[in-house]
């Protein structure tokens, strides 16, 4: 698909930022980016490539909710060929190739990003200046269980320091939004005068457009754009933190179908460094790192620093890949599912510290996933099984790792190291909860 990012040269938005457009080849409007930009209006300072790179992101997440896989050849990989205008062609041309291969690697698909030069000013904020926000750290917030451990634990260890987390909401997908705010009351009681926050609303408009892509593989690109853009405002030198754990950023490819972009990268160590290179190519200075990138969820879990309020606030952090569809889950009041592998993971790390309490779209435990089903509802779950009775060795989870991504060899065996001790947890909550038939179908008996 070919697109063109369009700036209009007129209007502005009730958020103070300038109409822009992603247009097809006939001239068609695809959609209007949906940017609360009046929140980001504190850090507007910000430098020019975090802004362009900022819409960079906004455009490949809307492109990526928009094209549906299903509608390709295989159902799959799709081909996206995207104009954007930037302040510095020059500068984004040096990472261009960095660039496009940090996008395919993450999506699975084949991105071509190409630069124009930026006619007109992407800001439009007729209103006074609002003094700029503090913060001596910038965290990544997504309302689920990693990045509240992620930013309980610097809190923690950077005593009378402040944070700022900045997170992600979709004015079309209901539910982070809400996590987000209920968690941070209880971050601003326990840490009163050290958390700084921005949650801002960003996607599109397109009312014509009813459908979306369920994969959302851009979102992790677009959350951190923003976290980027926030740090570069607050100074050069604020460090940026990507919380998740080590098996869901190396996301093992469970079965031999799910090898390659079949199995999400938003945190894979690889996509990282891509990232890193891309951002230092146009010269932001700003550093990020994953926290929780050598521990397991139920290290993470374990681990954390504030126990007392991680049990407080465990139960209001949402982890579900797959939420909000509850229409054939068992108990349709819950919140998650219970049966995609980012469930399975937080279920088994809750249960290392005696906190699997919550309510599940499906009980794995209680043999409520049907492992017949020939559909998808039941594929994570069944593949997990599949892993655990093959207990594949160190060296054979190496193998898998690389096929699933380029990783430095030398680190393999820790990387491998992390993934076994994930399933060892998985395999303690079966063996202490699950019915006979998940037992022995996991070979835990």
């Amino acid at each position: 698909m070919n697109v063109t990012v369009e700036i209009q040269p007129h209007g502005m938005t009730k958020e103070g930022f300038v109409p822009v457009s992603i247009l097809k080849d006939d001239g068609m409007r695809l959609c209007q980016i949906d940017m609360e930009y009046s929140k980001l209006a504190p850090l507007c300072q910000s430098n020019e490539c975090a802004i362009d790179f900022l819409l960079l992101a906004a455009s490949v997440y809307a492109l990526d909710k928009l094209v549906l896989r299903k509608n390709t050849s295989d159902c799959w990989h799709r081909e996206f060929s995207l104009q954007i205008p930037v302040s510095d062609v020059r500068t984004w041309n040096v990472v261009k190739n960095d660039l496009d291969g940090c996008l395919s690697f993450l999506t699975g698909d084949s991105w071509n990003i190409n630069f124009v030069t930026q006619e007109s000013s992407l800001l439009r904020l007729n209103r006074p200046m609002i003094l700029p926000l503090t913060g001596d750290a910038v965290c990544l917030f997504s309302g689920g269980l990693d990045s509240l451990i992620g930013a309980i634990d610097w809190l923690q260890s950077n005593n009378g320091r402040n944070l700022y987390l900045i997170g992600h909401h979709d004015g079309q997908i209901a539910g982070p939004y809400s996590d987000q705010k209920k968690l941070l009351e209880k971050l601003e009681r326990e840490y009163s005068g050290h958390v700084n926050y921005t949650l801002i609303r960003i996607g599109h408009n397109n009312e014509s457009v009813t459908d979306r892509e369920p994969s959302l593989r851009g979102r992790s690109f677009l959350f951190a754009a923003l976290g980027i853009f926030v740090a570069s405002a607050l100074g050069t030198n604020i460090p940026l933190f990507i919380p998740e754990n080590g098996t869901i950023a190396l996301n093992v490819p469970l079965t031999p179908s799910r090898r390659g972009s079949c199995s999400t990268r938003t945190a894979h160590p690889h996509y990282l460094n891509m990232l890193r290179r891309v951002i230092a190519g146009v010269g932001l200075t700003n550093t990020f790192s994953n926290p929780l990138e050598a521990k397991t969820k139920g290290e993470a879990v374990a681990q954390c620093l504030n126990q007392q309020l991680l049990e407080e606030t465990a139960r209001i952090s949402v982890s579900c890949a797959k939420r909000g569809h509850t229409v054939h889950w068992t108990h349709r009041e819950a919140k998650s599912c219970g049966r995609c592998m980012p469930c399975v993971y937080r279920r088994a790390a809750l249960h290392t510290v005696g906190l699997d309490n919550e309510l599940y779209g499906d009980d794995i435990c209680r043999g409520e996933v049907n492992l017949n089903d020939k559909g998808e509802k039941p594929n994570d779950f069944r593949a997990c099984l599949t892993f655990l009775r093959r207990n594949p060795t160190i060296a054979e989870i190496s193998a898998m790792l690389i096929a699933s991504g380029s990783l430095d060899v030398r680190r393999l065996p820790d990387y491998a190291a992390v993934v076994q001790r994930a399933m060892n947890e998985i395999r303690t909550l079966l063996r202490d909860k699950a019915i006979p038939e998940i037992k022995r179908l996991a070979g835990v008996q």
